[in-house]
């Protein structure tokens, strides 16, 4: 159904061929994923649990080197 509301005249009818546009909210599916297909994790995850690691690393490293 074209959006007749739409002040451009250009999107009001599309050719018959046309394919809806995969990934219409912006977010681009296929660099979440890797060469197999699988899932990735986004980079912020993948940034909070680097700095949770070495949070915990260092916490241990402090508790085993403390004077007793």
């Amino acid at each position: 159904m074209p959006d007749l509301w739409d002040t451009n005249p250009g999107n009001v009818f599309g050719t018959p061929g046309e394919q809806p546009d995969p990934a219409p909210s912006g977010h681009d599916d296929h660099k979440r994923k890797d060469l197999r297909g699988r899932g990735r994790l986004p980079p912020d995850i993948l940034i909070a649990l680097v700095i949770a690691v070495a949070s915990i690393l260092v916490l241990i490293a402090s508790l085993l080197l403390a004077p007793r």
